[in-house]
């Protein structure tokens, strides 16, 4: 998404002036029922990096999960098998609101392709599960590859959080 200047504001929405392009990722955040927030990222496998970097859309659209809040749990729903040429696996991880690394594996590390199959539903391990967010302006959650570049695969992954 081309704009003039982007950020996020204290709510964690991206703001921006100028020329827009298609949105080709997506990411939403919800209320759920009770104490407990959702936030939604569409994960599109072609659309991966290696490394995560503070310019892509994957960063600018991604909700801010708030400094005090505590992940309760992530899922990864698979909508598209995701397929690599290589062995290719997939890590899910904690970004601060600027899209630098806090723990690029965080949510989940190094899930293989055979697992990211049509249907399949993932249930996150990584370490920042049943954790409190601890950086300051709070954390987005981004994904990327290792060891193989992703040819095809979509998912959408659902990350509950409870607030401070």
């Amino acid at each position: 998404m081309a704009r003039n200047a982007i950020w996020s504001n204290s709510d964690g929405l991206a703001v921006g002036f100028g020329t827009r392009t298609a949105l080709t990722t997506g990411s939403n955040r919800v209320a759920e029922n009770g104490m407990l927030e959702s936030l939604y990222l569409v994960i599109k496998a072609t659309e991966l990096t290696d490394a995560v970097s503070a310019t892509t859309d994957q960063v600018i659209h991604a909700p801010i999960i708030p400094n005090g809040a505590t992940i309760m749990s992530a899922t990864l729903n698979v909508t598209t098998a995701f397929t690599t040429s290589a062995s290719g696996t997939l890590d899910i991880g904690v970004y601060d609101k600027d899209g630098g690394i806090v723990d690029d594996d965080g949510i989940d590390a190094g899930v293989a392709a055979g697992a990211l199959l049509l249907g399949a539903e993932i249930a996150c391990d990584g370490a920042d599960i049943n954790t409190v967010v601890a950086t300051t302006g709070g954390v987005k959650i981004c994904a990327s590859y290792d060891t193989g570049v992703f040819t095809a695969g979509e998912g959408i992954l659902k990350v509950v959080y409870a607030p401070a």
